[in-house]
């Protein structure tokens, strides 16, 4: 182990990009990277740990697929600690966005997508890929549906912002999400966490980790949630629901012999319990509704209808749910999930004298099953059964430099097959009416070559190159089918009525990408300035086309959809001054995004279609900023403006949606976060940590619809408690949404349908927990 890189890490302090996210916890030199993956960079390099107290310590990411310093990357990025996770309390990878400034997540059906910088989905069908790629050690992960198992033993997230498709694959139009978790250690450990709130949750994570001899070590952790009671009280059932129950494990076997590495991971997890219901209000006068002459009441035209508004019913019963108590439902089902998942990454690596040749295949499985009632009234109307599984195969072989020289480069190819098969049913009257039925299989083979290098030009210049060749070929068979009754596992109808858009079909989309940057590091002899970096990129993007195929009711509506494209234009600067005291970054960037995804409401389905948009643009600065006076104390934020707008004249409804702000981008988004440590005794220290992040008003339709724009909010989160001064031991009290902030996390405005659904984020949660290691 590195003496200096565990020095660092056990500063506990994170310098980022776009985000400087920095709390003070026990650190475990278990936890901290090998130093067969990770070589700290001599720039900035401390002494000792006593002299790394002094100032801001710095952070070594693998950005561009090599181990570089964050303040040395030429791109704006956010990377968030494990300690930084864990004193914010977060529990989901929903939580990163109150971590990371211009960063969203749309959560609805189980589904989480991010959104950044304006680039995002709100799409309900689960076979569209999200433009913001999620990766797990280098591995992408195709579908929404599977990071529910994925927040444990996580060393740090990197969250790459702006297209990425060069080095990073499929699907990163809007930028990458990488997950990396810990990995197996040359000294023996054991430790573990466990947390108890205010909703009857128990939390626990545990770790073992050591060498097993003849150049093998291992690492086995996991995590278990069981919750006692939902934050959602039922009305119509008398029970409580949104209590989630999940369990995963990890296990790896690293086997280390100087010039080679490999590491094999396995994991497996499951969810079932209950999911956050829906808020569903009125949108109707109880007049039109008694004389099924329908007319929308006023408070919902204004955007001001509330659950407790006797002036606005539903279309499904004539009701409303009788209060304005975000947290209680009417539904007469419960929201149920019974997710799995399972997988394997095989990770090889080989020195040679100037290079390292890398070889990393997986294969991911993960199957979702979901039970929602979507109209969330006393009675059967409508109900929604997801039943969708992923298969997985991915391989990537490349060839990195040693970046020991002028020129630096990675070769690659990579390698993706995936067959996604659905199942989900629109109920109609749980079965007594026709609903629609949507059994249909998407395979995808997807072939890209790529080729990324740097070039140092001088002392101070260098540039960037990367190009990357793309080409995908997407079969479909099947479609949609008008059916009724509710039979079998998983549920589907007992009778076929007719097909209703059904179609075997093929697409091939190729692309060629590329990124062009440059990099100055002017040489400085100030004693006030430490390092500093001006950078600018130009980079384009590709996401896969796809089929519109959920819930269709005409074969007109079973589009085939055209890949979305993106130019990406950004420039910034990274600083550190006053001997390492202060870091200041900033970025200015500007996207033109051609043939985006977006959704659209369509007579011949219940649900928005998604179709292709001409032209999105967006802009927008960026910024932070951390500052440590002292050891004890560290003070760190970031923020955000923002501008994206769909620029096309598509019209929905007879409406055009030109110049309509583009789903979940706040115009203004800030974080930040205090930390404090102190010794108060022999062997004893007292911690502190409070971090809130703010995002001003946004629309979560296209059509800007004013029942979909959520007013700004703050989120506050706090945390205190003591530790042993050799970080062996810890117990704290935490509070996550301490001010009790109400505010919207999903919303799908169905006016023909007669209800306005919403799904609002956790409410206060406080409690105690406590760490240890061995």
């Amino acid at each position: 182990m590195d003496i200096i890189y565990f020095a660092r890490r056990r500063s506990a302090l994170l310098a980022t990009s776009t985000l400087s996210a920095l709390i003070m916890m026990p650190i475990d030199v278990a936890h901290a990277t090998p130093q067969s993956a990770v070589t700290p960079p001599n720039a900035m390099a401390p002494a000792s740990a006593a002299s790394e107290d002094a100032g801001i310590s710095e952070i070594v990411v693998t950005a561009q697929k090599r181990n570089q310093s964050v303040q040395d990357v030429g791109i704006t990025m956010s990377v968030v600690s494990s300690e930084a996770l864990a004193n914010s309390g977060a529990t989901s990878v929903t939580d990163l966005t109150g971590l990371v400034p211009n960063m969203q997540a749309n959560y609805g059906a189980g589904q989480v997508a991010f959104n950044v910088r304006g680039i995002g989905t709100n799409e309900f069908s689960a076979n569209l890929d999200s433009p913001v790629a999620v990766n797990l050690d280098e591995v992408y992960l195709a579908k929404t549906f599977m990071t529910g198992l994925l927040l444990f033993d996580v060393d740090r997230v990197e969250v790459l912002k702006g297209p990425q498709g060069t080095l990073f694959g499929r699907n990163a139009t809007g930028g990458a999400v990488n997950f990396f978790t810990r990995k197996p250690t040359e000294q023996f450990s054991i430790g573990g966490t466990v947390s108890y709130d205010n909703y009857q949750t128990v939390r626990t994570e545990g770790y073992i980790s050591g060498p097993l001899g003849g150049g093998f070590s291992a690492r086995i952790s996991g995590m278990l949630v069981d919750q006692g009671k939902g934050y959602y009280r039922n009305l119509t059932l008398g029970n409580r629901e949104g209590a989630e129950k999940r369990w995963a494990l990890r296990g790896q076997l690293a086997w280390d012999d100087a010039d080679t590495r490999v590491n094999l991971t396995v994991n497996a997890g499951r969810q079932t319990g209950t999911l956050q219901p829906y808020e569903s209000v009125g949108v109707y006068t109880p007049e039109s509704f008694a004389t099924s002459s329908l007319v929308r009441c006023a408070a919902y035209q204004a955007g001001t209808v509330r659950g407790n508004d006797p002036n606005c019913v539903r279309g499904t019963d004539g009701l409303n749910p009788g209060d304005n108590d975000p947290y209680t439902t009417t539904g007469n089902r419960p929201h149920t999930v019974s997710n799995k998942g399972a997988g394997a990454i095989l990770r090889i690596e080989h020195d040679f004298d100037n290079a390292t040749l890398t070889s990393l295949s997986s294969y991911q499985f993960f199957r979702r099953r979901q039970h929602e009632d979507s109209d969330e009234s006393p009675g059967d109307f409508v109900d929604v059964d997801s039943n969708n599984v992923q298969k997985q195969f991915t391989q990537e072989l490349r060839l990195n430099s040693t970046g020991s020289g002028r020129w630096n480069y990675v070769l690659g190819a990579y390698y993706e097959h995936d067959q996604y098969t659905n199942g989900d049913y629109f109920e109609v009257g749980y079965g007594a009416g026709v609903g629609l039925w949507s059994p249909f299989t998407q395979k995808v083979d997807a072939l890209a070559v790529f080729f990324h290098n740097n070039v140092e030009l001088t002392n101070t210049l260098s540039l960037t190159a990367g190009v990357r060749y793309s080409r995908e070929t997407i079969n479909f068979d099947g479609g949609t089918y008008a059916g009724s009754g509710v039979g079998g596992v998983p549920p589907r109808p007992t009778t076929i009525v007719g097909p209703t858009a059904v179609t075997t079909a093929s697409r091939t989309d190729d692309a060629a990408t590329f990124k062009l940057g440059v990099e100055w590091k002017p040489q400085l002899s100030s004693t006030w300035i430490d390092k500093l970096m001006f950078y600018g990129n130009v980079s384009t993007g590709f996401r896969s086309g796809s089929f519109n195929s959920e819930f269709v009711g005409s074969i007109d509506a079973l589009t085939s959809l055209s890949p979305e494209k993106i130019t990406a234009y950004e420039a910034g600067f990274k600083s550190v001054t006053m001997n390492r005291k202060l870091l200041f970054n900033a970025s200015v960037f500007h996207y033109n995004f051609s043939d985006g995804f977006i959704n659209v409401d369509n007579p011949s389905s219940p649900i928005p279609l998604t179709v292709n948009a001409a032209s999105i643009k967006s802009y927008g600065v960026e910024f932070d900023a951390e500052w440590r006076p002292i050891r004890q104390f560290t003070l760190s934020m970031g923020g955000s403006w923002l501008r994206s707008r769909i620029a096309s004249d598509i019209s929905v409804g007879g409406q055009s949606l030109r110049g309509n702000r583009t789903v979940q981008s706040p115009k203004w988004t800030y974080t930040v976060q205090g930390t404090f440590d102190q010794p108060i005794a022999n062997g004893l220290d007292f911690f502190a940590s409070s971090d809130a992040n703010y995002r001003s008003s946004q629309y979560f339709e296209t059509t800007n619809s004013v029942n979909s724009l959520e007013p700004g909010y703050w989120i506050v989160n706090a945390r205190l408690g003591l530790k042993s001064s050799d970080d062996r031991w810890s117990i704290g009290v935490f509070a996550r949404n301490a001010t009790k902030a109400v505010y919207r996390t999903y919303v799908n405005d169905l006016p023909d349908l007669g209800f306005l659904l919403n799904i609002y984020g956790n409410p206060r949660t406080y409690g105690l927990s406590a760490s240890f290691k061995l």
